[in-house]
């Protein structure tokens, strides 16, 4: 678990094939006229400015069963030449990374929060789109019913 200062972009680009999972619980900067300036902001070191960019997810090799983006806007993308979606998720699929768990707008704290537990206490028993829709049933279930808080995530990949 990396927190604050030690959240860096060095240690993701490093260390993140070592694990199954990664979850970067970060904010997400969309940019619709440069899908792949996109980024998710993490801490700076003396080797990255701590701002990781689509583009850069192209020179990651990830083996990871699921990258969950915890951060805004992070499953957007914009077509590219061709069918091409370019954006985070089309980024860490490349980068080798089998399912992504990303938003489609800006996010709740608290709602994510909540959602993201209940997300992670049921991928021990069954895949992460069913956890997902599991988590988000809850978390209606518990009075918080405006798909604002909940329907932003979604699953893709296997």
């Amino acid at each position: 678990v990396l927190v604050g200062r030690e959240a860096t972009e060095t240690r993701l680009k490093e260390s993140g094939a070592r694990f199954r999972r990664l979850h970067v619980a970060s904010h997400g900067v969309f940019d619709a006229a440069e899908p792949m300036a996109s980024r998710l902001l993490l801490a700076p070191d003396g080797h990255n400015d701590g701002s990781l960019t689509v583009a850069e997810l192209y020179d990651l090799e990830l083996d990871v069963d699921l990258v969950t983006l915890s951060a805004c806007e992070t499953g957007l993308g914009d077509v590219a030449s061709g069918d091409d979606v370019v954006g985070f998720t089309r980024g860490f699929l490349f980068a080798g990374a089998n399912s992504i768990v990303s938003s489609l707008w800006q996010v709740d704290d608290m709602a994510t929060m909540r959602l993201m537990l209940s997300f992670y206490g049921s991928l021990t028993s069954m895949p992460a789109h069913d956890a997902l829709r599991a988590a988000q049933r809850r978390l209606i279930e518990s009075g918080v019913s405006h798909p604002y808080y909940w329907a932003a995530f979604q699953v893709t990949g296997a």
